[in-house]
């Protein structure tokens, strides 16, 4: 079977993390005998192709897809985080087509904490998606019925976009993002100072909440410490000296094959976010062992069992997050329970092997125009 996967971004050489859950369904069907490529729509008028971890990638402009679909054949087009012009465009190459909604392409973001309620810039920003993310989303729903399938990545994504875009589609999936557990996996190292230590590995920006998670480690003996980027990165480290947090930033980035070992080096996972569908890296964290303490919003709970794989907190709480931190840290015989357990969801529900083999199901029976079970 040939898929063409189509995302905004991709995974380069010089840029390793946009869009890695796209890229790591392309390994995975690589890996199991499907042909793959990835296309990246873009504004460039020139096609520029390079090979990624295998995977051979082509971008550039709208008017380009019809080269690259004519010279790669393929059976069916996997389409992430779709937009309604991609959508009408691709609609006219009469190939089965399944798309993948992740969040940000149908939320509107103001009203789901993308944009910080800093400045008035912002509140320039907000008061404008209302009305941009509303017109988008008109006009994704005229398209979207024209699909072949839609998948989500949690139940309450799916539940949030039929509601924005008034919908459902007959061919409806929750599958989440996929998890290789076979190289996310504790390493059982005895480190007792790790049980002091948290981490946190997420963008910058205003929905993940971590100015939340600073205050939650103001003046503590356990330290946090944040992995990311993003455009709150000043903002961020200020509130942590202003407040005396006991929080530690690494904005350099790291390598995907080398975050095992990097989660390895914490006790547990704080997920403080105000929006979240599901949280790839968080899951992450789970197959390495690392107990979750996340806020009760979005996709979260659907991953995090509150008191069976984690904490659930109630959102814009630090305090909540700063007892759930001491109350896990502090008892043996329940961490090593919590840990047990946040590996075994990850196994049990977000391997790699578990996800392709649903995903597999949907692809052959689209392009057979048979039905679907999963």
């Amino acid at each position: 079977m040939k898929v063409l996967l189509i995302a905004p971004n991709y995974p380069s050489s010089e840029n390793k993390h946009p869009f890695g859950f796209v890229h790591s369904r392309a390994k995975i069907y690589s890996a199991k005998g499907l042909s793959v490529q990835t296309y990246i729509p873009s504004n460039m008028n020139n096609l520029l192709s390079y090979s990624y971890e295998g995977i051979k990638v082509f971008r550039g402009h709208y008017l380009f897809s019809e080269e690259i679909i004519e010279d790669f054949d393929p059976d069916i087009i996997a389409i992430h985080a779709p937009s309604p012009l991609l959508l009408t465009h691709i609609s006219k190459f009469q190939r089965p087509v399944v798309v993948w909604i992740h969040g940000a392409e149908v939320l509107v973001r103001s009203l789901h904490h993308y944009i910080a309620p800093l400045g008035i810039r912002n509140q320039v920003r907000k008061f404008y998606s209302l009305f941009y993310d509303g017109a988008r989303n008109l006009a994704l729903r005229q398209v979207i019925k024209r699909v072949d399938a839609v998948i989500y990545v949690s139940k309450w994504m799916k539940k949030t976009a039929e509601k924005y875009l008034l919908i459902r589609h007959p061919k409806t999936f929750v599958i989440p993002n996929p998890v290789n557990t076979e190289v996310f996996k504790p390493n059982n190292a005895a480190d007792e100072t790790k049980m002091m230590a948290g981490v946190s590995v997420r963008a910058l920006e205003w929905k993940y909440g971590l100015d939340i998670a600073i205050k939650a480690f103001t003046r503590s003996r356990i330290s946090l410490t944040i992995l990311g980027r993003g455009s709150l990165e000043t903002y961020l480290k200020n509130l942590t000296q202003k407040i005396d947090a006991n929080v530690k930033f690494n904005t350099e980035g790291l390598e995907h094959n080398k975050l095992p070992a990097f989660y390895n080096k914490f006790a547990f996972f704080v997920a403080p976010s105000r929006t979240e569908a599901q949280g790839v890296a968080m899951c992450e964290a789970m197959a390495c062992g690392l107990p979750v303490i996340a806020t009760n919003v979005g996709g979260i709970p659907e991953f995090v069992i509150n008191e069976y794989n984690g904490y659930l907190v109630p959102p814009e709480n630090p305090t909540a997050i700063r007892q759930a931190v001491i109350k896990l840290v502090t008892n043996n015989a329940l961490y090593n329970t919590l840990s047990y357990n946040a590996r075994k969801f990850a196994v049990d529900n977000l391997s790699h092997e578990l996800i392709f083999q649903k995903e597999l199901k949907i692809l052959s029976a689209l392009t057979k125009n048979s039905s679907i079970q999963i």
